[in-house]
């Protein structure tokens, strides 16, 4: 959400500051943040960090509460949707489901105590973790391990799959843990995919290869760019919508 900036208006000082503002019956804590690079005012609300308000250098400060107050229906309802996701995702936590996601199927996680180096085996409907007791804290990042490992072979699968179907390559593959994308591509012809896109079932996997690798072609999403996807990915509609409503469900 942006605003037109009045240069006019007398300058504010300091790089990054947190204030809050009475919205609502609430309290609203936010991070004032100056950018070199920013036009306009920029309001955020992540995960991360809550309400962030982005300004140019030299933005006056005194304007800001004006500002928020007029976009107080949004951010409360914004505020509230990300409270929602918050606890979703503790109630999603590994502690507490004891499961793990791995290509759209559900398996239950069994710790296994014994000496050696850590290792992951699927069994029927439960992924095994075994470990020497005193690691049982990184599980998850056992899991992690694990689960990237399986990532960069079933992706790499896939693309040399599609790279086939549009008689293209592409250099590097990078397996990452992208907090707000699914995937990526680079000018130097290099693609990142997140890592737990291989909880999600093969033929949402096989949409985002298809994403991904379609923008080697077109470095934009133009009709013609969709056209491309659904010639490697029919369905891929069906692929993006499941992934809007389920992608944040993917955690460990």
């Amino acid at each position: 959400m942006k605003t037109k900036i009045d240069k006019t208006k007398p300058p504010t000082s300091g790089l990054s500051q947190k204030l809050a503002i009475k919205l609502g019956n609430q309290k609203i804590f936010y991070l004032l943040r100056e950018s070199n690079r920013a036009k306009n005012v920029n309001l955020k609300i992540t995960l991360e960090r809550g309400l962030e308000v982005v300004v140019p250098a030299r933005y006056p400060l005194e304007y800001i509460e004006s500002l928020l107050r007029d976009k107080e229906e949004w951010i409360l309802q914004k505020l509230s949707l990300m409270s929602q996701r918050i606890q979703q995702k503790k109630g999603n936590s590994l502690e507490v489901r004891q499961a793990v996601s791995f290509l759209g199927n559900s398996y239950r996680l069994v710790m296994v105590f014994q000496q050696g180096r850590p290792e992951v085996e699927l069994v029927k409907d439960k992924i095994i973790v075994l470990l020497p007791q005193d690691q049982q804290d990184k599980v998850a990042q056992i899991l992690e391990n694990w689960l990237r490992y399986q990532a960069r072979k079933i992706i790499l699968q896939r693309l040399e799959i599609a790279a086939k179907k549009l008689g293209i390559k592409y250099n590097q593959v990078f397996i990452k843990d992208q907090k707000t994308r699914w995937g990526s591509c680079s000018s130097k012809r290099n693609l990142n995919f997140n890592y737990r896109l291989v909880m999600a079932p093969l033929p949402v996997i096989d949409y985002i290869v298809a994403h991904e690798i379609c923008h080697l072609v077109e470095m934009n999403h133009s009709k013609k760019f969709w056209t491309l996807v659904e010639r490697i990915c029919s369905d891929y509609k069906v692929h993006r919508k499941w992934l809007k409503e389920h992608g944040s469900e993917l955690t460990l």
